[in-house]
């Protein structure tokens, strides 16, 4: 097991010397006797409708016809083996995608089969999900190759080790238990037994025999995305298939333990280091736990009016640009597109957050209706469906936030009134999916990018691997920072800003860090002073830095990414060309040369980076000082241009 928890604490980057906070918000305040009085049976646990009239009194006729689709897709679906090929793929050339291609297909259609028997009730999809259930008993590992101890290869059957995809599996038959239970037992009760036996052996046992040893549940350690979105599906399967009271409330109390350990690992603002693309996983799997907490309480477990909880929630809003774009930091994309309206405004209603309701409801008015239960989180897709019925109609314009500070991941955003947008952070390269990007910041105008972050491209074996920073979209040089002496930033909690301090007012919006200790020794960097500011009364970001280096440097570059087309025609001025408007960038000419490049997109791990950008050509706009000097300071202007 040692060697196990070794290997996976790599793949996933948990970051181990994180400060945590012992708050133990849920131990604190409930004991294993309250969760014993108030556990809810399974023969009365009701958390979706199980018949066709109560499907058709809580979902719009609409989604149910479009589930029923789903499922009559899963009648065609042949639950094929998973190919050993694909497993040892990963082992050989990093490959994921083709095992789980394979994997998370089967079980996505054997969810949707049983949603849809149980909508329309006639028995029609009953052959087809026991041909997935038997499919999924009888596979060796329900976890994915990226999560196996690299030596081995492939999985240890004698040994299972709880990893996302097999607690995402666990809940999918939970599911499938649940909806179509009875008419299993028809078949024979030996079904359910099976699904019972299966789930103790892959997922509970191993987790509750080894509970303080998973690194996604230490208790001393800042855990990431991992432990809530593992311990949601642990709360809801148990929820869903245990029916001994007894073992039913021990183990709920256990993913309100585990879920703790997630919540002691925030900050006092409840920031998501990883950025809001995996807040979805990270603080929504968070509410997950809460919310099947209560369902199985009898609403007795609640902390949503804790101050945290409503930080942690209010976390993704504050973290939105414009239209699907989001602030993306690390391994974060620049766009969310299946972020769901009606759970944003589940979340806002639990914790009485208007902000949040409203911006539910405008996600919901804007966005391309996804009417399928999931590939994961199925649970929570389901109630989305369920929620959809009781949404208002989006009315009052949504207003997002003007500013932003997230002191505990030390981000800003801020906007003018000429929808000019700056985010920015300072932190350290330290995070879990990180990238070097401390002091990194993005530009939008009118919801458009001008300046990015690259973010994330196709994770395989390299993408987790001491290799990680090889990519250079994990590269500082690859960022908009600065390159001294041909070093970019390290990576490491101890590669951290210092000095950090924000600042609002009427007029501008500004974040200082001095970034010098990002960097490697051989930098020679003694100080590095930047400046991010949003000038709101001018329409203008200002970026100044002021250096102090240990003697004269070899080179001094600056970089600047964009995906809109770059003009360089004019000296001492860079025009950013988008679809709508015009950014213009204006510097000292006669301090820098100016240069473009195309990043390398050969390799399997650049393979979705583009598709974030609309496929859009990803431009680095590289400064080169003429005449670098020890000590200095440069200032970039950027505006809108005409």
């Amino acid at each position: 097991m040692k060697k196990i928890i070794i290997a996976v604490a790599v793949i996933t980057c948990f970051n181990s010397n994180a400060q945590v906070t012992q708050r133990n918000l849920l131990m604190s305040k409930y004991t294993l006797s309250d969760i014993n009085q108030a556990i809810v049976p399974i023969e009365k646990f009701k958390p979706f409708p199980s018949s066709p009239e109560e499907w058709k009194q809580q979902v719009p006729d609409s989604i149910l016809n479009k589930l029923i689709k789903d499922g009559e897709r899963g009648l065609k679906f042949k639950f094929n083996s998973v190919s050993f090929s694909s497993i040892l793929a990963f082992k050989k050339n990093g490959t994921r995608s083709l095992y789980e291609d394979q994997s998370f297909v089967k079980r996505t259609t054997l969810a949707q089969l049983a949603v849809a028997e149980s909508i329309e009730g006639k028995g029609r999809f009953m052959d087809a999900i026991m041909e997935g259930l038997w499919s999924i008993c009888e596979e060796s590992y329900w976890g994915v190759p990226a999560h196996i101890i690299p030596s081995q290869g492939i999985a240890d059957v004698e040994n299972p080790y709880v990893e996302l995809f097999t607690a995402e599996t666990a809940t999918t038959l939970g599911l499938v238990n649940y909806f179509v239970g009875d008419k299993l037992d028809a078949v024979s009760p030996l079904l359910r037994k099976r699904i019972v036996l299966e789930v103790n052996k892959r997922f509970f046992k191993p987790l509750i025999e080894n509970l303080d040893k998973y690194p996604y549940l230490k208790k001393d350690v800042k855990v990431n995305n991992w432990n809530p979105w593992i311990m949601s599906n642990f709360i809801a399967t148990n929820l869903l298939i245990e029916k001994d009271n007894a073992k039913r409330s021990e183990m709920l109390y256990d993913g309100m333990k585990g879920v703790d350990r997630y919540f002691n690992g925030l900050g006092d603002d409840g920031g998501c280091d990883e950025g809001a693309h995996y807040w979805d996983a990270a603080g929504a799997s968070a509410f997950d736990c809460l919310e099947w907490a209560q369902k199985g309480t009898n609403n007795k477990v609640t902390i949503f009016d804790v101050p945290l909880i409503q930080k942690m929630a209010s976390y993704i809003y504050k973290m939105h640009i414009g239209g699907n774009y989001f602030v993306n930091i690390g391994d974060g994309e620049p766009t969310i597109n299946n972020l769901s309206g009606a759970f944003l405004y589940r979340f806002g209603i639990a914790i009485n957050d208007e902000q949040m309701k409203q911006f539910g409801l405008w996600q919901s008015a804007n966005s391309k209706p996804y009417y399928s239960v999931d590939s994961f989180q199925k649970f929570r897709s389901i109630e989305n469906f369920i929620t959809i019925k009781t949404m208002p109609t989006f009315s009052t314009p949504y207003k997002s936030p003007e500013h932003v500070w997230i002191n505990d991941v030390q981000t800003m955003t801020a906007r003018t009134k000429g929808n000019l947008f700056l985010g920015t952070h300072a932190g350290h390269n330290g995070k879990s999916h990180n990238h070097n990007d401390v002091g990194d910041f993005l530009i939008y105008l009118n919801n458009e990018p001008f300046l990015i972050d690259a973010g994330r491209g196709t994770y395989t074996a390299k993408t987790f691997s001491s290799h990680r920073y090889e990519l250079w979209n994990n590269q500082s040089q690859y960022h908009n920072l600065p390159t001294i002496n041909g070093f970019g930033e390290h990576e490491g909690k101890e590669f951290t800003a210092k000095d950090v301090v924000n600042t609002t007012t009427a007029k501008e919006d500004k974040l200082v860090m001095n970034i010098a200790g990002t960097y490697p020794k051989e930098a020679g960097v003694v100080s590095w002073k930047r400046t991010n500011s949003l000038l709101k009364d001018k329409e203008e970001v200002m970026v100044v830095d002021e250096y102090l280096l240990d003697k004269k440097p070899t080179s001094l570059q600056q970089t600047f990414m964009t995906v809109a087309k770059v003009d360089l025609t004019q000296k001492g001025k860079v025009i950013f060309v988008g679809d709508k408007d015009k950014l213009v960038l204006r510097y000292d000419g006669e301090a820098f040369s100016v240069s473009t490049e195309t990043p390398l997109m050969t390799g399997p791990e650049y393979g979705k980076l583009m598709r974030h950008w609309d496929n859009k050509v990803i431009t680095r706009v590289l400064f080169t000082a003429k005449d670098p000097q020890a000590k200095g300071k440069f200032i970039y202007s950027f505006k809108k241009g005409e």
